[in-house]
């Protein structure tokens, strides 16, 4: 199995969080974290934004993304409907709103799905 590197953001109602982490294609439940390069160490969403509203999200991979999603406590409360492909160029050109805003808590993660 490859390794690839996904990028993203999530929007929230008082800031934006930058996301990054190497990711092993074709493995289930694998988390997107915060991007360690602006936010000093790489946490999981809801740790590192714990009480904001999650308005928009966006998630890009080099080749291919299956899914992506807010999940908490096993269940996925959200699902990030912006997934795109550096190389198939399938990415939107504005991160479109979740189908409802989800407040984070500690422990929220956002799983994403890659494929080669």
């Amino acid at each position: 199995m490859s390794t690839q590197t996904v990028v993203g953001f999530a929007k929230t109602t008082s800031s934006s969080v930058p996301l990054s982490t190497s990711l092993t294609d074709g493995s289930d439940s694998q988390e997107l974290k915060t991007n360690s390069s602006y936010t000093v160490t790489s946490q999981s969403l809801g740790t590192f934004s714990e009480g904001q509203t999650v308005t928009h999200m966006s998630v890009t991979s080099a080749t291919g993304i299956c899914y992506a999603g807010i999940l908490r406590n096993g269940q996925y409360i959200a699902v990030c409907q912006a997934l795109g492909s550096n190389a198939k160029g399938g990415q939107p050109k504005y991160a479109p709103l979740l189908p409802a805003p989800v407040k984070l808590v500690a422990g929220d993660q956002i799983i994403v799905r890659t494929e080669a």
